[in-house]
């Protein structure tokens, strides 16, 4: 136990690690560059689930990952260890000063000789004072410590980087990433994370007077147990945040939803729209006991050197269908092919039912990927520690002196950490 204590306990192993995790990482960006495949679902959701799915089935590829991932959990190990090893005697000498005596022993040629007249012990002690220095002696022994604070900066680092860690940790086992829920307007999904549904009451598209898209985004309500939660616009740099996850807008777009048929039957005064579900084989015209059925549809219409009816692209551009009406007796009345764009090529003939392909419901929708991230914060927080912590040790100095006193000759042995401290005491 000793042996692996004392493995870990080593600041050789931390620049180890840290040198072979930026060389591993190194290496994986040019994995990921060249095999977009394998890798383009990664940040459809979290990283040790990806790994526990997709990542096993190209071990060849992903390896690198397995590795990084271990090597970032020696070091957090590794930091740790070091932290409990070093921590405790940095706060005992914080707190008993005098320990630091131990490290340097002036005399014997060791350090500076000064001259201080009225007594080298008050005449030293002030001056080192009026620089800012906390001054503590014993006998004729002298310390004193400049920004006694600044040895602790990097252990902060540390408990930055360990709580960084396990948020990282608490949101890989805890959270959840969602995308591509695509809800039309006015329509309610039930939300791929959390226990609420989600409603999208507006989509909003804002163009330029040029024609180019401005913005976009969705007014959304939450719902859940039948009472609306929260509601707010979402739009690509502005979430909602809902039962501890975000809806994020990712596209938006329209989307054909079916058709309205205008229906006539002179016999039973019946005159008005039917509507067409999308992907519906047959509909009831009212409560008359005709229905009406879609045998094919076309987005797109136009005729071949044949006569024959084809659609020419997916864009609803002239939408037509070939409708047959049946009475309640399942016997056919008529059927024919009705144009959305263009009546004039209606062959629909019935002398008991008139149709007319009246409008196509083309509805504005929008995309959402929905995500919780539990150890955010954490992580956000521990980042601001790291980079205060790092800043302070770059900006900052802890600066000593030492000193051995001979009061009866008016002298004094110096040691300082910082060449112009000498300068300074010697005015």
């Amino acid at each position: 136990m000793k042996a692996v204590w004392e493995f870990f306990n080593s600041l050789k192993l931390t620049v180890y690690l840290i040198l072979a995790i930026v060389s591993v990482t190194m290496l994986g960006s040019f994995v990921l560059y060249l095999n977009p495949r394998i890798f383009g679902d990664m940040d459809q959701t979290l990283l040790f689930r990806w790994l526990a799915s997709s990542g096993l089935d190209y071990p060849a590829y992903t390896w690198w990952l397995y590795v990084m991932v271990a090597m970032v959990v020696l070091l957090g190990v590794n930091t740790l260890v070091c932290t409990v090893e070093r921590l405790p005697k940095l706060v005992n000498r914080y707190r008993d000063p005098m320990l630091n005596l131990r490290d340097v022993e002036p005399g014997g040629g060791t350090g500076r000789e000064m001259e201080l007249a009225d007594g080298p012990g008050l005449r030293l002690s002030g001056r080192l004072k009026e620089s800012g220095y906390h001054v503590f002696m014993d006998g004729d022994r002298l310390f004193a410590e400049k920004n006694r604070w600044v040895p602790f900066m990097p252990y902060l680092v540390h408990a930055g980087i360990m709580v960084f860690m396990v948020a990282h940790l608490i949101s890989g086992l805890y959270g959840y990433r969602n995308s591509g829920l695509y809800i039309y307007q006015g329509e309610t999904a039930r939300s791929p994370g959390g226990d609420y549904n989600i409603r999208v009451d507006e989509v909003k598209i804002d163009y330029r007077d040029d024609g180019s898209l401005k913005d976009y985004g969705s007014r959304l309500t939450a719902i859940k147990d039948g009472r609306e939660i929260k509601s707010g616009w979402v739009s690509a740099n502005m979430p909602m945040f809902v039962e501890g996850g975000a809806v994020y807008q990712r596209q938006f777009g329209y989307g054909f939803k079916g058709l309205y048929v205008r229906a006539a039957i002179p016999s039973q005064g019946f005159d008005d729209y039917v509507y067409l579900p999308k992907g519906a084989s047959m509909v009831d015209i009212g409560m008359t006991g005709y229905s009406l059925s879609v045998d094919r549809f076309l987005s797109d219409a136009a005729t071949d050197e044949r006569g024959m009816y084809y659609s020419i692209s997916e864009e609803l551009a002239n939408p037509a269908i070939m409708a047959s009406v049946y009475h309640k007796a399942g016997k056919k009345v008529a059927s024919g092919w009705l144009f959305a764009r263009d009546p004039m090529k209606d062959d629909f003939r019935s002398t008991e039912v008139m149709l007319k392909l009246a409008d196509v419901d083309l509805r504005p929708y929008s995309s959402f990927d929905v995500n919780r991230d539990p150890g955010a914060i954490p992580a956000f927080l521990a980042s601001l520690i790291v980079m205060f912590g790092s800043v302070v040790t770059l900006y900052f100095r802890r600066e000593r002196v030492w000193a051995t006193l001979d009061e009866a000759a008016g002298r004094a042995q110096v040691i300082c950490t910082d060449e112009d401290v000498y300068d300074r005491l010697a005015v």
